[in-house]
């Protein structure tokens, strides 16, 4: 089994190529300038796996939440590769390596700015709910035991998630966008259109 992963939704750019039990990684500083080194990266690990992009069977996304420009980023370019070669799509959210195996109930939350979290609501390894604290602000209510996400990427979990949705055909047709708030060029037009009535 082969896939090519890539996740742009938050400061550092992660990309990873699996290739039949070997990893290869490539991940930014954080300088949000994923668009200059996304491809690169990607060029990259093929070369070191020695694989062309022909030969990946399998594309997998982060599709959110996180960096508006970010996702797009990376849901764009996921697509255009899957179209390109046929492979097939897989798309992941920032939550699900995270709450991998966890069988706990837990609420996953990843900062999303102004002391807000994007939130993921997980029982036993299934989803129960995805949210922002925005919208939903008594979330510590929910009894559950609380991961605040560091940014780190699990490499192994994240195999795990995407090897579990190839084996399960649990693919996509077309990446789509996860977001869990509006962009702030729609908060911001809401806001005019309510100051107007």
């Amino acid at each position: 089994m082969k896939f090519l992963f890539v996740d742009s939704c938050h400061n550092e750019l992660f990309v990873l190529l699996y290739d039949n039990g070997k990893i290869y990684t490539r991940k930014s500083s954080g300088n949000k300038k994923h668009n200059s080194v996304l491809l690169p990266f990607i060029d990259e690990v093929l070369t070191e796996s020695g694989n062309k992009i022909k030969d990946i069977q399998n594309i997998a996304c982060c599709v959110g939440p996180g960096s508006f420009t970010g996702i797009r980023l990376g849901l764009t370019t996921c697509n255009g590769i899957a179209f390109a070669t046929c492979a097939n799509r897989v798309a992941i959210n920032t939550f699900e390596s995270i709450a991998y195996n966890n069988i706990n109930h837990i609420l996953v939350c990843v900062d999303s700015g102004h002391g807000n979290y994007y939130a993921g609501e997980y029982d036993n390894g299934k989803e129960v709910s995805l949210f922002s604290t925005e919208d939903r602000p008594f979330y510590k209510d929910l009894g559950c035991e609380i991961i605040t996400w560091n940014g780190e990427k699990d490499s192994n979990n994240i195999v795990n998630v995407i090897c579990e949705k190839i084996k399960n055909k649990d693919f996509v047709q077309m990446f789509s966008p996860l977001y869990l708030k509006k962009s702030q060029a729609e908060r911001e037009k809401d806001d005019k259109t309510s100051n107007k009535k």
